[in-house]
């Protein structure tokens, strides 16, 4: 199976060109179902499952840093690691990181902004934001800030109904178990140094000319030679950087076995265990592309999408105040939503105000401490219409605020000094 369909939206095309190949630092093998995190109820495993977690995700954090650390060495990648750990409450692994990149490909689509925010919500969430992107006959230099999160319980969730002898023991240790052992043998070095020449030399030419020479070094191995041939039809760069990962391997192809490009590069990377992961992440990689979504930083974006940045960010700054990434984050979010309700308010809609309260009652108590700004702003724009205008319609909403802050336990942070008008 190829590992990424041609994108059908410009807008998505030109950006991912730019930066999926970095959103491989945290996702090349995960999978992609949907899932809100702040409406899962949390599962009680048992010791032994949440050792095999916590073992999993040392191996993710480890595997993580030396990708990061081999990528830095690259003439034409930096990558700063700004915090990564795993939060045992949540079985969350975050990570946030910021470098610069020189893509020196060719690619088919005109840039026609300077900076975009990519974003996705699945098992794997990212938040990416691409800046000062400039090009020149050197190529397209730009730099970069992501935030991630890796849910682990769903990722193994996933997996254990996807990979049949997984499925049949119905344990959750093997597959923990298991995608540790992965980790753990990922050839780094054949990753990051595919990574990088994909950034060096993606094109439309360089992509068929790498496919041929796939097949040919096949030689014998029909199957393998039709995966490639399979793999022709996509011209992708993810599949591009698959193919740059068998290239980059300098094993002889003849004896190579993979019922898919996945698991075929599995193999290669992490032999043994390595083609029933690779094989489950390329079925799975489709989905997650499927689920990018990419903004100009011009345009408005989605009231939810903002708050689950927040969540994000407002989680890493708990563990490191100093993440100037989660920060930044933080604070072009908050910024935003701010802007938004408070145009709305000004102009006596409420859709976005009501839609933010509703958000914010789902989620954790630790969850609602990153809404606290917002909360008070909020309050301040209400209060202004109540106390100069004597305005009963705001006063109704300054008083459903305070009762949604009062069910939330938060009124010592959000302070209600003052009574609304009664009703006229």
């Amino acid at each position: 199976m190829n590992l990424m369909p041609a994108f059908r939206t410009h807008k998505n095309r030109l950006c991912i060109s730019l930066i999926l190949c970095l959103a491989m630092l945290v996702t090349p093998f995960v999978s992609a179902a949907e899932m809100r995190p702040t409406e899962k109820i949390r599962v009680k495993f048992s010791e032994a499952v949440e050792k095999s977690i916590v073992r999993t995700a040392t191996a993710l954090d480890k595997t993580v840093r030396k990708l990061a650390e081999a990528l830095d060495k690259t003439d034409n990648l930096t990558v700063k690691i700004h915090s990564s750990f795993y939060d045992s409450r949540i079985r969350r692994y975050f990570v946030s990181f910021s470098g610069d990149a020189t893509f020196q490909g060719r690619l088919p689509w005109r840039l026609d902004n300077d900076s975009y925010f990519i974003t996705t919500d699945s098992e794997v969430s990212i938040d990416l934001h691409v800046s000062d992107i400039k090009q020149s006959r050197t190529g397209t230099k730009f730099a970069y800030e992501c935030s991630a999160v890796v849910s682990l319980d769903r990722l193994a969730y996933e997996m254990l109904k996807k990979i049949p002898h997984l499925a049949a023991s119905g344990a959750m240790s093997p597959v923990f178990d298991l995608f540790t052992e992965f980790l753990s043998k990922l050839n780094i070095g054949i990753l990051s140094k595919a990574i990088s020449e994909t950034f060096r030399s993606f094109s439309a030419v360089a992509f068929t000319r790498l496919v041929n020479d796939m097949i040919k070094a096949s030689g014998q191995n029909k199957g393998l030679a039709n995966i490639f041939r399979e793999a022709m039809q996509d011209g992708s760069i993810l599949t591009f950087l698959a193919l740059q990962i068998v290239r980059c391997a300098s094993v002889s192809l003849v004896s190579v076995a993979g019922a898919s490009l996945g698991a075929t590069v599995g193999s290669i990377i992490a032999p043994g265990v390595g083609s029933v992961i690779g094989g489950y992440m390329g079925s799975q990689i489709l989905t997650v592309a499927a689920k990018i979504v990419v903004y100009q930083l011009t345009a408005k974006m989605p009231l939810k999408r903002n708050i689950r940045r927040m969540i994000v960010a407002h989680q890493i700054l708990v563990k490191n105040p100093g993440d100037d990434v989660a920060r930044s984050s933080y604070q072009d979010a908050q910024n935003k939503i701010e802007k938004n309700i408070g145009s709305e308010l000004g102009n006596e809609k409420f859709s976005l105000f009501e839609l933010f309260l509703k958000e914010t009652d789902k989620m954790s108590a630790s969850e609602r401490q990153a809404m606290v700004p917002v909360l008070k702003i909020m309050q301040t724009l209400l209060l202004n219409k109540v106390v100069n205008d004597g305005d009963w319609y705001y006063a109704r909403k300054y008083h459903v605020l305070r009762q949604h802050v009062e069910s939330w336990g938060l009124q010592s942070q959000i302070v209600f000094t003052v009574e609304p008008p009664a009703n006229r």
